[in-house]
């Protein structure tokens, strides 16, 4: 899985936002993969949604079927791997939190506003979120003023 970055020149440390399981077929080898490498990760709402920290209500049925399915497939060990991650950690000059800073497990980050709110949840310079799974990149300038800074194409 890793050929084509360790061809590039590898990695020294994976940074991973969460949502490790409750997506795919293989939530042992998901984790398992991360553990094979160095890395850090934080908690996300379906990884705690796997393991019963958080109500699976809020999500619709076939999700919540998925968690209850996910559960089942998980090891003791994988379920105390899930259970010890934080859900906000900092990396040299990086916050990472699976939502936003504010509601780290929950609230997307889609707009200036939501994005201004939230700025003042953290004091590093940068903020890593991916709950959202939009590609946006939002800064604040000296007077406070929220913007998107550049929005990525794929």
């Amino acid at each position: 899985m890793f050929e084509d970055t360790e061809a590039k020149g590898g990695f020294d440390e994976i940074w991973y936002l969460a949502d490790i399981v409750g997506y795919g077929p293989e939530p042992c080898a998901c984790i398992e993969l991360l553990r094979q490498h160095k890395h850090i990760s934080v908690a996300g709402n379906r990884d705690w949604a796997a393991i019963g920290k958080i109500d699976t209500s809020d999500f619709n049925l076939d999700a919540g079927q998925a968690y209850q399915w996910t559960a089942q497939q998980l090891t003791a060990e994988d379920v105390n791997y899930l259970q010890a991650l934080a859900i906000e950690l900092k990396r040299d000059d990086f916050t990472l939190v699976h939502g936003s800073p504010r509601q780290p497990l929950w609230e997307y980050l889609l707009s200036v506003n939501v994005a201004r709110d939230n700025f003042g949840y953290f004091d590093t310079n940068f903020c890593l979120v991916v709950h959202s799974h939009v590609p946006l990149t939002f800064g604040q300038n000296k007077d406070g003023k929220c913007f998107v800074a550049k929005i990525f194409v794929q």
